[in-house]
């Protein structure tokens, strides 16, 4: 039976030694390398730079080929009534035709090409942080599966403990039972348990691989066994600054909605523009030659919308109330945060005091049930008896570790609530 043991050891530690060690913050990363939503940022970014690009074409020469052919029924005639004036006054062509080629470059547009390109940067670097919160908001799923495999490792583990405890009883009861001390129906009892423990373990190792496997598919990492996660040290939760990335969110989408505005208030600004044009077509501008002509002319312009029927003042009252609603989010998201807190901090006390009480309830069971042992031994006690005082302290050790978990757990969700995670 030493031999057995001993095996059972040797082979555990050779395990042990070919674990692989995952932590939490290591998970954290590798599920948002491998999560579909960080390439958004590149294309974001693409995007981005191309609506930025295109405000900035404004500045650009326009430059258009058009074309026409037309026939009327009537044209302007000149004719004079009066014989004695021998003037021939040509007719005007009633076919036409054209070819213009026509050129426009703004030299002031009020601003609004700066306005736009603003605009449109405002608007990207929100929709970058948009990526960032979703990001973030990863950290969540991968903290529910994380720590319920660390649970069901620790009742596992726990499992092993009571069974080797099991075990090592085997060889003395076998004495016991040949000295007569101990009937044959202990033994039983003693396999029946060990067959349970068996079948525990079965079921936990089989809950721990499934949430290991959803746990693998966020990583984009086969994290089975022998996969083993280490369970994280958070130091005294503290009521820190807030850093969640919702708070830059907000922050980028109020400043794009200010960009708006500005873009909006260009609109009433005056544009000052330059243009030409050249052509070949008949009749050209001189409308009463017939003959097939060249022709160009070029100029400046401008143009001021003085009156607009407050739809300016309009547009940015609506992005007024848009901010005055974000404010409004603002101000729900920084109470739903408190909220959260607050019962974070009410759930790490309450570990804390159950663990007090635990520990000093594993180790006077742990004496029980070491006097137990001895009481076996000597068959002053029934095998049942025994691993009714054996399974109180592996349900302490149970409920004492999976308070550790939890704690750490709480301590986590606290993190990453304040964003500091």
């Amino acid at each position: 039976m030493k031999t057995t043991i001993t095996g059972l050891l040797l082979l555990v530690s050779v395990l042990v030694r070919g674990q692989e060690i995952i932590t939490l913050a290591e998970c954290h990363r590798l599920a948002i390398e491998n999560a579909p939503r960080l390439g958004d940022l590149e294309l974001i970014r693409q995007m981005g730079t191309l609506k930025q690009d295109q405000a900035g074409t404004s500045w650009y020469p326009s430059l258009n080929l058009n074309g026409k052919i037309s026939y009327q029924s009537d044209v302007v005639t000149v004719a004079l009534t009066d014989p004695s004036i021998p003037v021939d006054f040509p007719e005007v062509p009633k076919d036409q035709y054209g070819l213009n080629l026509d050129l426009t470059q703004n030299l002031y547009d009020g601003g609004m090409a700066s306005a736009k390109k603003s605009y449109e940067e405002a608007l990207a670097a929100a929709d970058l942080q948009e990526v960032e919160v979703d990001l973030y908001r990863l950290k969540g799923n991968v903290n529910s599966y994380f720590f319920a495999v660390l649970l069901l490792q620790e009742n596992f583990r726990n499992l092993e403990v009571h069974l080797e405890n099991l075990l090592a009883r085997e060889e003395a009861m076998q004495t016991a039972l040949a000295n007569g001390a101990l009937l044959e129906t202990d033994l039983k009892v003693m396999e029946v348990e060990k067959l349970k423990i068996q079948q525990s373990m079965i079921e936990v190792s089989s809950r721990k691989n499934s949430f290991l496997d959803a746990l693998s598919v966020l990583c984009g990492k086969d994290l089975s066994d022998p996969v083993v996660l280490e369970m994280p040290r958070f130091e005294e939760y503290q009521a820190g600054q807030l850093n969640r990335p919702e708070y830059k969110l907000f922050d980028l989408k109020h400043a794009s909605m200010e960009a708006g505005k500005e873009l909006v208030g260009k609109k009433r600004m005056p544009v000052l523009f330059a243009f030409g044009q050249t052509g070949y077509g008949k009749p050209g501008y001189n409308m009463l030659n017939p003959e097939w002509d060249f022709y160009y002319r070029v100029g400046a312009g401008f143009s001021w919308k003085l009156w607009d029927w407050s739809q300016t003042k309009n547009e940015k009252q609506v992005i007024s109330y848009q901010q005055q609603v974000l404010q409004n989010q603002r101000a729900t998201f920084d109470k739903e945060l408190s909220s959260l807190l607050v019962q974070e901090e009410a759930r790490m006390e309450q570990f804390r005091l159950s663990m007090e009480m635990e520990e000093q309830v594993v180790k006077l069971q742990h004496e029980i049930s070491e006097q137990a042992a001895v009481k076996l031994t000597n068959g002053t006690m029934t095998a049942t008896e025994y691993v009714t005082e054996l399974n109180k302290e592996s349900l302490a050790r149970v409920s004492l570790a999976s308070h550790r978990v939890q704690l750490m757990q709480a301590m986590a969700n606290y993190l990453s609530i304040q964003g500091n995670l």
